[in-house]
């Protein structure tokens, strides 16, 4: 992250001024707290460098009072704050290495988001299925996706490190009684996608609270406990840090059921995984403002709301530039969308259709100028999904199979699954005999819709597009009964960006220097990602979450060797 931007320095910026939601956004401002007139903000003592309250513009920029009524004391040597997959990892990882680790999370249970897949650039799985993975290209990929903004230190190490993490996931995994599906990727001679996402399943760790999302998690947590170094504790929110003197974080104080607070000493560290800030628009406004304009938001857990950004801000810590990055997926409304032929509810074409899942949703929302728009299609799409799964694919225009089963799969289960919407979900999924019936069963004008639809064939017919010059193999007319649209709605699934760390995960201030005893890792975590989310490796975001969890469980503990 650079440390000046036309010649004046991060820290002068806030020097004395609170910012505009604006202007943060536009400037890529650190969230550190507002210094007092004439003082630097950046500072990582424990002092309220937070000036005149009334002033401030946003949460983080206001640092609270210390809490002082602690009604209880707990003494660990690693505390990890959120129950999610990184945080987890970090427990176990720290806790098998010997180390004594306490995890609090405010909810009831443990957090897993996702359909349980795991993106990683080697395992012993993908040598099984004779799959290489060529690290330099998919490198330059993932920062070139990220705008060259992101940075790129911090990725090499995920790419060193995933072979080895995932490995050791899957003894985890097996050890439980496990198995592993690695499924198809993308094509794509554009925004290909590597057969990497291994999905795990079947285990023996069950019960009525765990599923296909959340299972990690919980395994993470019994082998965890099994050490006996491991303690977690739930409905226990953690609401500020605890800082010395110097500013070096030393615990954190947790908000239990009764109300009560109770400070927990770490004498190894205080890590951060508290995931992203989906929910909290305040956040969005300042630093993702396209998160706000998604149809839905998609994950579940709605307790993602910036509670690790807003205390690594408050002990002095900074954000990465803005804006933020997201994961979007384009299934909000229906789950499929191919390359086929997207409408707006103005009834014009405004995009290249037969591209990735990030860019589908960003283009419907700043193209299409709307939160959805529809995909049009006719009696023939099973067999023209089936044709254009050799030159594309992914998420979700393919579908989550396994390496080995063929185009022929992917197609028949989304032509089930239509039918099936057209049946169940029948205000996502529409079908009539003729194109004119189609169409009046949209929210759109009949007369521009039909129009777009007739241009379109025409395009099909010559074999250039030369509207949006989508590759001409994407081609499909829609002219065969009965007819289909699939309203295709971008959805948040979470905002990959926000705390400046370091290569070694501690939490660092507007100088690049490490706020002592402060961690962050997961989707609280940036710098490894910028604007845009890289998916040409699938499931990297929890990938991140198992390299960023174990190496730094490893290293809290004095185990970590260096790759």
């Amino acid at each position: 992250m650079s440390e000046t931007k036309s010649g004046i320095s991060r820290r002068d910026l806030l020097k004395g001024a609170a910012l505009s939601a604006a202007g943060v956004a536009a400037l890529g401002v650190v969230g550190c707290s507002p210094a007092a007139s004439g003082e630097d903000n950046a500072s990582s003592s424990g002092s309220d460098a937070s000036g005149d309250a009334a002033s401030a513009k946003h949460t983080w920029e206001i640092k609270p009072e210390p809490i002082t009524d602690i009604a209880e004391t707990v003494d660990t040597e690693v505390l990890v704050i959120g129950g999610g997959y990184s945080g987890t990892c970090c427990a176990l990882n720290a806790a098998e290495n010997g180390t004594k680790v306490v995890l609090v999370e405010k909810d009831t249970v443990l957090n897993g988001h996702g359909v349980g897949g795991t993106g990683a650039v080697g395992s012993r799985e993908l040598d099984k299925l004779g799959i290489t993975i060529d690290k330099p290209i998919e490198m330059e990929r993932w920062v070139s996706t990220c705008g060259n903004r992101c940075r790129e230190s911090l990725v090499a190490k995920w790419f060193r490190e995933s072979e080895r993490c995932m490995n050791w996931l899957l003894d985890v995994a097996e050890s439980d009684g496990c198995s592993c599906m690695v499924t198809v990727g993308s094509r794509s001679a554009v925004h290909p996608e590597i057969d990497c996402y291994h999905m795990i399943y079947g285990g023996e760790t069950t019960s009525d609270i765990i599923n296909i999302a959340n299972y990690i998690e919980y395994l993470f947590m019994k082998k965890a406990e099994e050490t006996g170094n491991a303690e977690f504790v739930f409905e226990m929110p953690a609401v500020q840090l605890v800082q010395d003197e110097s500013g070096a974080v030393k615990g954190a104080i947790c908000e239990n059921s009764e109300g009560k607070y109770v400070q927990y000493n770490a004498s190894k560290g205080v890590v951060l995984a508290t995931g992203d800030i989906s929910y909290n628009d305040e956040y969005l406004e300042a630093f993702a403002p396209i998160g706000l304009k998604v149809m839905t938001r998609l994950c579940s857990d709605r307790g993602n709301v910036g509670d690790g950004h807003n205390m690594a801000a408050w002990a002095g810590g900074a954000f990465q530039d803005g804006p933020w990055p997201t994961m979007m997926h384009p299934q909000a409304a229906a789950t499929y969308h191919g390359p086929f032929l997207f409408v707006n509810p103005d009834g014009n074409r405004f995009m290249n259709e037969a591209t990735w899942v990030q860019g589908k949703c960003v283009g419907i929302m700043v193209n299409g100028g709307y939160d959805h728009a529809w995909s049009i299609f006719d009696a023939n799409f099973e067999a023209d999904n089936t044709d254009s799964l050799q030159y594309g694919g992914g998420m979700f225009w393919d579908s989550f199979r396994p390496v080995g089963s063929t185009y022929e799969d992917a197609s028949k289960s989304h032509a089930e699954g239509v039918e099936k919407g057209v049946t169940d979900n029948p205000d996502n999924y529409k079908k009539a005999d003729t194109i004119e019936e189609l169409v009046a069963q949209l929210d759109v004008p009949a007369d521009v819709a039909l129009a777009t639809i007739e241009r379109y064939n025409a395009l099909c017919e010559a074999g250039e597009d030369t509207d949006f010059y989508k590759e001409s193999h994407y081609l499909y007319p829609i002219k065969q009964g009965p007819f289909y649209a699939c309203k295709v709605g971008p959805g948040l699934l979470g905002v990959c960006g926000g705390i400046h760390i370091s290569d070694n995960f501690e939490v660092l201030n507007a100088d690049n220097q490490p706020v002592s005893g402060l961690y962050a890792i997961g989707n609280c975590a940036g710098d490894i990602y910028a604007y845009d989310y890289p998916i040409n490796v699938q499931g990297n975001s929890h990938g991140r979450c198992l390299v960023e969890g174990k190496c730094l469980g490893e290293q809290l503990a004095g185990a970590y060797k260096e790759i």
